[in-house]
Formats: structure tokens, C-alpha cells, sequence
């Protein structure tokens, strides 16, 4: 029905006020009291439609006056009568009651953090930890972040101080300052994404051959080359002064141990946890090959190789160039692959000073992973850019962004406040990608700001 059929109809019958818009009887109605509807009520037609046709004739019509309007009264509900409140010309639309319910728990109490140092971890992974050590469940898995605070060199600058000395005898290098064939060395393998690995493989062959141009044998070569080795690892090694280092919280926490640790699997070559238990008399069993070795005696695994400070070195059971990688990953039944497998399905397994980007490992960790709870630590500290690097790193920034903007087409540039604020969130990202992927893996990840808070952390495993 049209809005005139409205205005005709009136108030006669229900079906004709219903079919009418609401708009329509808002325009056609004189105020009330002085005041008009702007918008429509929140109560439905079937509700108040009585009362609605009771008004509808009276306000029509503009010879009523507004003093012999009545009070409507409210239609009466069948279900339930409800007493009108004082004073209330409207009825609202009757609400169910909703179950009430409870509150979630507090995070507080959720998430319990406990303070070690500049860290704030999650107390119930180290209850985790400290139920592994009850139920001697305990692993170590060590990698090179242990021993550089004592001057052994990673894995790729080591491959690198090699590669510098073999420099130093090239016609084209061999006039450079020792300083910057080093900075070369390490730009070239930056910048053209060499693989250390590949570089290992010329070094070894470049110090054989140099050895067999002197008129030494074969096997001299292979010896010149493991002594060359073990020098450079162990050129700069000392021990810091005056701090605290995570091998001598490793080296307490064994000494602590009556079966609580299994072992430890070392990814270094060196034999700096074989020194420092020695010191507290703790005989200990290096272990490099797949030998089963019998002993009450604290296992140390080598699978990468052992390269002791004093002793033989066997070339066979070292894993340092390419193709020694890729006899370590065609053997289906290695030893130190064994090892390293069967650790990680039967026990807790603790990383520490490992970065975790080695793929050998993730695909391993992806192979023996057979429960959806991360039954693994690693132990990390937070992606940070030192306040002298900042600035640094912002005009590295601004110029990829430059470069970006010419290609797709932006202009737009950030100040230094908007860049330094993005750069902060980019850390922050980086570390919710770190955690969420070595969850995959069955790996979750103790956060710490600074490698001084490791060792307050091994501290308070066996309490």
C-alpha cells in the first residue's frame, strides 16, 4: 500500500498499518508533546503494533488537541505479564537470559615468567627441563657458539683464516695487507654467497698441493693439512677473564650430574668440554666414530670429527668440506647420524650455542619428530642490532628501499625516526618466526637478551 493509502486508512484496522513504511507514518504524524520519532524504535510491530493503532487515528486527525490524547496502554502478553515500569511510554523488546559465563583465567596466572638476569622466561619450560633432569631424560647439544667467547673460530671463519693464509701466497693477493685480504675474504664470500663449504674444498686441496710441490708424500700432504687445521683452531684460544661463560655452566651442571645428562653431542671440532671437566675430575669418553665404546665415563659425541688440542687427528672421521657432507648425508646408516636420531626420539634434547640453520639438523628433527608437543629447548638470544650498528643499518634500509621504489613505481620516503621505530618491529617479527618454526620442528625457544643469562639458566635446572 502506498503512503496516501496509509494516511487514509488511518487507524481502522492492524493489516493496514502494517503494510504501512515506518517513514511514511513518521512524516505523516504531527509531534507528540512537542517531540517527533527520528529513527525507529527498537521493539518489533507484533509487540506494541495495539497500542501503535490506537495513535495512529487520534494523531491523524489535527483537530484533536494533544490534551485529549490518552495514555496507550501496553498490549498484554499471553506468555508472561510483565509490570510496566512508571513513566514508560515505550516498551523495549524483551531479552532472553544468557547463561552466564565464566571469566578466562588470568594471564598471570597462565603464563608464570621467571626472572634469570636481563631475561624473563616461561616458568614451565623450565619445569619441563628440570623434570628431564629428574627423570635423567637430560641431552646436550653443543655448537660453536660454546667455545667462541674462547677464542676458537665458527666453522666458516675458520674456513676463511684458512682461506686467508692460502691467499697470502697468490700473486694477486699476495701484496695486500694482512687486514684487508681477510676483509676481502670474508666480503667475496658475502657478497657472492659462496658456500663455505665449496671454499673448504679448494682450501684442503690448495695446502696438498703446495705440500706435494715441496716433494713431500701423499700422505705428508693430508698431515700438513690436519696440522694446519688444528692451528688454526687453536691460535687464539683463551680463556676470557672475568666473566662467566655457558661452558663453565655446562662444565657444573655435568659435575652436578649422577646420571641426570646422558651425554653431550658436540658439533665442534674442538675439545674445550674435554678441558674443562678435566679440571673438575671428570674423566670423560670422546667419542668420533661408530665404535661402541663400553664406559662409566661422561660421553662426549663427536659426529662432525674431533680435533683434540694434543693428540692423533683422523682425516676419515672428519666431516669439513663438501664432499665429506655428502658422504655424511649418502649413507643411510651413519654413525653420528644414529646417534644424533636416537637421541632426539628418546630424550629431552637442550641446544645451546647452536643457530639451528644447519639443514642437516632441521631434516633430521623433522624425521625423528613423533608427538605434536615440542619435546625440545633451544636456547636463543633475541634479534638485536647494536646502537652503534643502528645507524648503519637504517642507510642500508633507505637504499634498498630507493632501489624497490624505482622498480614498482614509489617515491614515498620514511624519516629516520619512522625507519629506526620499522626496524624495531622487523627484530620483533623475526623472533615470532624463529619461535613458530622450530615449533614445527618440536623445538620451543628460551628467550634471553644476553648470553650472560645463560648460565643463571643452567643453574637452576637441577633445583
Amino acid at each position: 500500500m502506498s503512503d496516501v493509502g496509509c494516511q487514509k486508512a488511518g487507524g481502522r484496522t492492524q493489516r493496514l498499518f502494517r503494510d504501512c513504511s515506518w517513514d511514511s507514518w513518521i512524516a505523516l504524524s504531527p509531534p507528540i508533546n512537542g517531540f517527533r520519532f527520528i529513527s525507529r524504535p527498537r521493539f518489533s510491530f507484533h509487540e506494541v503494533s495495539g497500542w501503535f493503532i490506537l495513535l495512529t487515528p487520534l494523531y491523524s486527525n489535527p483537530q484533536i488537541r494533544k490534551t485529549q490524547v490518552m495514555k496507550p496502554q501496553p498490549r498484554k502478553s499471553k506468555a508472561k505479564k510483565t509490570p510496566a515500569k512508571k513513566n514508560q511510554t515505550t516498551k523495549a523488546r524483551p531479552t532472553k537470559p544468557q547463561p552466564r559465563k565464566s571469566s578466562p583465567p588470568k594471564l598471570s596466572s597462565s603464563v608464570e615468567k621467571v626472572t634469570l638476569g636481563e631475561a624473563s622466561i616461561n616458568k614451565s619450560d623450565l619445569r619441563r627441563l628440570q623434570l628431564a633432569w629428574q627423570q635423567k631424560h637430560l641431552v646436550l647439544f653443543l655448537g660453536a657458539g660454546i667455545s667462541i667467547p674462547y677464542g676458537i673460530p665458527s666453522w666458516k671463519d675458520l674456513v676463511l683464516e684458512l682461506l686467508f693464509e692460502q691467499a697470502a701466497h697468490t700473486r694477486r693477493l699476495g701484496s695486500v695487507w694482512p687486514h684487508y685480504r681477510r676483509a676481502l675474504a670474508a666480503w667475496m664470500t658475502d657478497y657472492f654467497e659462496y658456500n663455505p663449504l665449496v671454499l673448504a674444498r679448494m682450501v684442503e686441496r690448495d695446502t696438498r698441493k703446495r705440500s706435494q710441490k715441496k716433494g713431500t708424500k701423499k700422505t705428508d700432504g693430508e698431515e700438513v693439512f690436519l696440522e694446519k687445521l688444528r692451528a688454526h683452531i687453536y691460535r687464539d684460544h683463551r680463556p676470557p677473564r672475568g666473566k662467566r661463560t655457558t661452558l663453565h655452566a655446562i662444565g657444573n651442571l655435568i659435575q652436578r650430574s649422577r646420571g641426570n645428562i646422558k651425554c653431550a653431542i658436540s658439533f665442534n671440532f674442538d675439545d674445550l668440554l674435554e678441558q674443562e671437566l678435566a679440571a673438575r675430575k671428570v674423566p670423560t669418553l670422546s667419542i668420533s666414530d661408530g665404535i661402541r665404546q663400553h664406559s662409566g665415563d661422561f660421553r662426549i659425541i663427536h659426529p662432525h670429527g674431533f680435533v683434540p688440542k694434543k693428540g692423533p687427528i683422523i682425516r676419515g672421521r672428519l666431516v669439513f668440506t663438501e664432499d665429506d657432507y655428502h658422504k655424511l648425508t649418502e649413507t643411510v646408516f651413519h654413525w653420528g647420524l644414529s646417534e644424533i636420531v636416537g637421541e632426539l626420539r628418546q630424550s629431552t634434547v637442550l641446544f645451546l650455542g647452536l643457530s639451528m640453520s644447519d639443514p642437516s639438523l632441521r631434516r633430521l628433527l623433522d624425521a625423528s619428530r613423533n608427538s605434536d608437543i615440542p619435546p625440545h629447548w633451544q636456547v636463543q638470544r633475541r634479534h638485536q642490532v647494536r646502537d652503534h650498528e643502528e645507524a648503519v643499518v637504517i642507510n642500508d634500509i633507505e637504499n634498498r628501499a630507493r632501489r624497490w621504489g624505482g622498480i614498482l613505481g614509489y617515491d614515498e620516503q620514511k624519516n629516520q625516526p619512522q625507519l629506526a621505530e620499522a626496524l624495531h618491529a622487523v627484530l620483533q617479527q623475526a623472533d615470532t618466526y624463529d619461535r613458530q618454526l622450530f615449533e614445527t620442528m618440536g623445538v620451543k625457544t628460551i628467550w634471553v637478551n644476553s648470553f650472560d643469562d645463560i648460565p643463571l639458566l643452567l643453574d637452576r635446572i637441577p633445583s
